[in-house]
């Protein structure tokens, strides 16, 4: 098996970033730090792959920390939905049939106006490692420095500056941790980070959480004999799990 190395990056959010939570609706919430899912987007972006292009995923485990945490403020905007005029019982199969296939025609519906809510971070900085073998730790550096797609940090809109740090070896360390560890543990925030999409049939996708704890700035978390805690670049964080 080849050996594997870590690519550590800066990510400097000049202006603002969000991170949703896929299952929010009209609120969407972010995480405090990227997901892992959000830094393989960025990744594949650098390297050319399409839009959900998940070829790549398996070769990557992702670590982040907070370096800077930013402001969270609050966005409102008003969006208007479709939503079905009142029909009879008799009705009621059909519509769904309809809804189902996607097929609600604007002349068939009532239009509603729905308050949505986004939650930004101002100008956050991330450190996030790429756990992976050499050749794609540096394929990986090489597209960062010069990407194929612009690079952005959650939403299309959402520019990020890359400082590339370098590729180190981890090691396992019992230190406090400074970036998001697997589990439960006191003195920090949890959050279940989405890691991956698995595609299944029909254009369906499976969603893949990682339950962690963040530390904020300043404020290490306890150390303990976990294995999975690695050193590098700065940091002691877990590597998200394999596949």
């Amino acid at each position: 098996m080849e050996a594997q190395v870590c690519l550590g990056f800066r990510l400097n959010v000049p202006f603002w970033c969000g991170f949703r939570d896929p299952s929010s609706s009209n609120l969407h919430r972010t995480f405090p730090l990227p997901p892992p899912a959000t830094l393989y987007g960025m990744a594949a972006a650098a390297l050319g792959l399409r839009q959900d292009d998940q070829s790549r995923r398996s070769e990557m485990r992702f670590a982040v920390a907070i370096e800077k945490q930013g402001e969270q403020v609050e966005s409102y905007s008003k969006w208007m939905k479709a939503s079905e005029p009142a029909k009879g019982p008799e009705d009621k199969l059909a519509r769904e049939a309809i809804r189902s296939r996607g097929n609600l025609s604007p002349d068939e519906a009532e239009w509603v106006s729905t308050t949505l809510i986004r939650q930004k971070i101002i100008q956050p900085v991330f450190i996030a490692g790429l756990l992976t073998g050499r050749d794609t730790a540096e394929e990986v550096m090489q597209a960062l420095r010069s990407p194929f797609f612009p690079l952005c940090l959650g939403e299309s809109d959402d520019a990020v500056d890359v400082e590339i740090l370098g590729i180190e070896k981890p090691e396992p360390s019992q230190a406090p941790a400074t970036g998001a560890v697997g589990g439960v543990h006191p003195g920090g925030a949890l959050a279940s980070l989405p890691t991956r999409f698995d595609p299944l049939k029909r254009g369906k996708w499976r969603l893949q959480r990682w339950l962690v704890t963040i530390p904020f700035p300043g404020g290490p978390l306890p150390s303990n004999n976990s294995p999975q805690r690695m050193a590098c670049h700065g940091q002691v964080w877990d590597f998200e799990p394999g596949a």
